[in-house]
């Protein structure tokens, strides 16, 4: 990874857990984040702020469609933390999972 997509991970991080930022960009930095990295650091920074149950319910939805595209390009799928996070996230998740990597559904017994 250059300097330039290091930083711009850094920075949608950033955004992602900035209370203060609009919503819409909180949004937008967890879709960004999901369709252009799949990095440890990406999916630690998506779960913490998709299990947070008091966050907003399109912000949840957008972790959770992240997290799945993460899990699917890396093909692992994480029961554990799926389990924990709240329904929205987990909707999320399931939305992608559902379209590209429909085997889960049965596999992991999603619903």
């Amino acid at each position: 990874m250059n300097k330039i997509e290091k930083d711009r991970k850094e920075t949608l991080i950033q955004l992602l857990f900035d209370q203060n930022a609009l919503d819409a960009d909180r949004d937008d930095a967890a879709m960004d984040l999901g369709e252009e990295f799949e990095d440890n650091s990406v999916l630690d920074a998506l779960i913490q702020v998709a299990s947070n149950h008091n966050e907003l319910d399109m912000i949840l939805s957008s972790c959770g469609e992240a997290i799945g595209k993460i899990w699917v390009k890396k093909n692992v799928f994480n029961e554990k933390s799926y389990q924990k996070l709240p329904k929205f996230a987990q909707d999320g998740i399931f939305c992608i999972i559902k379209s590209r990597k429909p085997i889960w559904i049965e596999k992991f017994n999603l619903k």
